[in-house]
């Protein structure tokens, strides 16, 4: 009876057995399969500010594209008195802010999270912050690598441009369509008013999308827009 009981336990066992590994696959499939059809149906940053439209000519094929605002070309001067431009961003996707280093209110928290954002794309060198100072008389390259190292910037990772303010505030105003203005900044650094957003940038220049510099949840979004990105403008 004991050996008739112990093989009807195998009896029940055996297909379970087999049945398991078939079960777990199913499970497999449906997860991934839920994974890549969500990957299929995520939308890439929109192209922002559409200026007119151009004529593609591809062998003997014409079609109609549209053009969008691109980024105007700069000369500034980085953290280490080095003359930075655009050429100096070939294939490069920007994380850009406008900020001063004496700011007691937003600029400390905007700095924080581009901490993050050089963090999360330490091992990247396709991700790249750029941070314009609004107060370039008094943030001097000095004062600029003394910012940057507070918040553990990495060379060539995370730049702090100055330069001549006219050019710094037109290129904020008409350039990347942000705010910045001197309100007749003082000793005090009362009066210089600039956006609390960050920019994101592709690598034709084109602006893709502006993000709350002061939220996190708001950062972890340019985060993902900023995989999306990767993704688009693969190498």
């Amino acid at each position: 009876m004991a050996q008739q009981k112990i093989i009807g336990n195998g009896k029940i066992w055996l297909p379970a057995i087999v049945l398991l590994p078939l079960l777990l696959f199913g499970l497999f499939y449906l997860y991934t399969k839920q994974a890549r059809t969500d990957l299929q149906t995520m939308k890439y940053p929109r192209t922002m500010f559409p200026i007119g439209v151009d004529t593609i000519v591809e062998g003997t094929f014409k079609r109609i594209d549209t053009v969008y605002h691109e980024i105007p070309d700069f000369a500034f001067t980085n953290q280490y008195g080095q003359t930075v431009t655009k050429e100096q961003f070939p294939d490069k996707i920007l994380v850009v802010d406008f900020f001063f280093t004496s700011c007691p209110t937003i600029c400390p928290t905007m700095s924080e999270q581009l901490a993050r954002v050089q963090n999360a794309f330490l091992r990247d060198d396709r991700i790249v912050i750029v941070s314009f100072s609004i107060d370039p008389t008094r943030d001097t390259p000095e004062k600029l690598k003394a910012y940057g190292e507070e918040y553990g910037a990495i060379p060539g990772k995370w730049q702090f441009l100055t330069g001549d303010k006219e050019e710094i505030y037109t290129l904020a105003l008409d350039g990347f369509k942000m705010s910045a203005l001197d309100e007749g900044g003082d000793l005090e650094h009362d009066g210089f008013v600039h956006t609390d957003r960050f920019a994101l940038i592709d690598p034709n220049w084109n602006i893709r999308g502006y993000y709350k510099g002061t939220s996190e949840s708001d950062v972890n979004v340019l985060l993902g827009d900023a995989l999306l990105l990767l993704e688009e403008f693969k190498r």
